[in-house]
């Protein structure tokens, strides 16, 4: 890939760091259904009616490797991997042996194994271990109406549900009233940071102009997807003049405790649809745009009795981008024996993926200050760099 035109509008983002964007699946994402080791036949076992047949039959999965295959919903991915811009890491996650998916959720986004780790997120630790590219307030954003966890002890991140909304009526405006919050929080009052850097990012957001960018390439994002409208957005900020740095979002609706086979269609058909648009629409300007999907926890090896999936360990990564080693499935498979452990068990700590991450594609960021006490494994070479 090379670097799209519109890219050259990101001037002080330096030449080794990429854009991140981060998608979360929220409710434990079951990694064997979406990626399928039809090689193993412990799946089919213990999968039963559940499992996703092999490629070579009806309504089979998408093979990739000759032992690993995409769900067939996945099928707008396959020529991202093909082109070496998707690499999946399987049975992988955090080695925190929590089934809560709030309290997971809360380990993962914190990078930490145990509730004794500290308790600012793992790219809040990023972001103050590495400079600034600009002192824009969309360094950092959350698509939607919180600020996760993960970006916790970064310095005012934002979070916008919709960029479009966000800002004064013109009748504000011309009152004049936004001059005089701003001159209400110019001093050391409460909350005079976020405040400032609400104020700021309306007016940058203003001169940003983007509604103005529509998608390229032919790009079409799904009608009516969440997901959707948030990558949507992501792709408009990155390719407006704004200098945002990390972009983090929420997929929702994956605790797929019963019919299993009809709801995860649903959500990685959704998924498939929004990640290949997102590829497309930003087209060359991928090679400096990483894109993780995670979750925060797998689901169990044999299915319950409500044809689903209940709560497990391991699962699967997601990483896109033109900085991605791409066209390869990334495991050290531990085997499905339910005789010997009911989940899929973790051979790859995610943090491992994420230290290869800051060093390959974000600058060489310290991992032992994003991760301390943390020794990471040799690289996996998920990453170019």
């Amino acid at each position: 890939m090379t670097t799209s035109s519109k890219f050259a509008a990101h001037p002080t983002l330096p030449a080794d760091r990429d854009i991140l964007v981060c998608i979360f699946q929220r409710g434990a994402a079951d990694g064997l259904n979406a990626l399928v080791p039809y090689f193993d036949s412990d799946y089919y076992t213990h999968r039963g009616s559940i499992a996703v047949p092999a490629p070579a039959a009806a309504d089979g999965g998408i093979d990739l490797d000759g032992q690993y295959a995409l769900h067939p919903a996945l099928l707008p991915l396959k020529s991202i991997y093909d082109a070496g811009d998707l690499a999946l890491v399987h049975a992988t996650g955090m080695p925190h042996q929590i089934r809560s998916h709030f309290s997971a959720q809360n380990l993962v986004e914190r990078g930490v194994a145990d509730k004794n780790g500290p308790t600012s997120g793992w790219l809040g630790r990023y972001l103050a271990s590495s400079p600034p590219a600009s002192g824009s307030a969309f360094r950092a954003i959350s698509i939607s109406g919180n600020v996760p966890v993960a970006l916790g002890g970064a310095a005012e991140p934002l979070a916008i549900d919709n960029l479009s909304e966000f800002g004064f009526d013109q009748d504000i405006l011309d009152s004049g009233y936004p001059g005089v919050l701003a001159e209400l929080f110019s001093g050391a009052v409460p909350f005079a940071g976020p405040a400032n850097a609400a104020l700021i990012a309306m007016d940058e957001l203003q001169a940003a102009n983007l509604p103005a960018i529509l998608p390229d390439n032919g790009a079409v994002y799904p009608a009516g997807s969440v997901l959707g409208q948030r990558m949507l957005q992501a792709a408009q900020l990155i390719k407006s003049n704004l200098p945002v740095e990390v972009v983090c979002v929420d997929s929702d609706g994956w605790d797929h405790h019963e019919s299993l086979p009809f709801y995860i269609n649903n959500s990685l058909a959704d998924l498939a649809a929004v990640l290949a648009a997102f590829y497309t629409d930003l087209g060359p300007a991928m090679a400096r745009v990483t894109l993780l999907v995670y979750t925060e926890f797998g689901r169990r090896i044999a299915k319950n009795a409500s044809e689903g999936t209940d709560h497990g360990t391991a699962s699967l990564v997601y990483l896109l981008g033109g900085g991605v080693n791409g066209g390869q499935v990334i495991s050290d498979w531990p085997g499905l024996d339910i005789g010997v452990n009911e989940d899929l068990q973790i051979t790859t700590d995610l943090r491992t993926v994420l230290a290869e991450l800051l060093d390959k594609r974000l600058g060489g960021t310290d991992a032992g200050a994003v991760f301390p006490g943390f020794s990471a494994a040799p690289a996996l070479g998920a990453f170019l760099g």
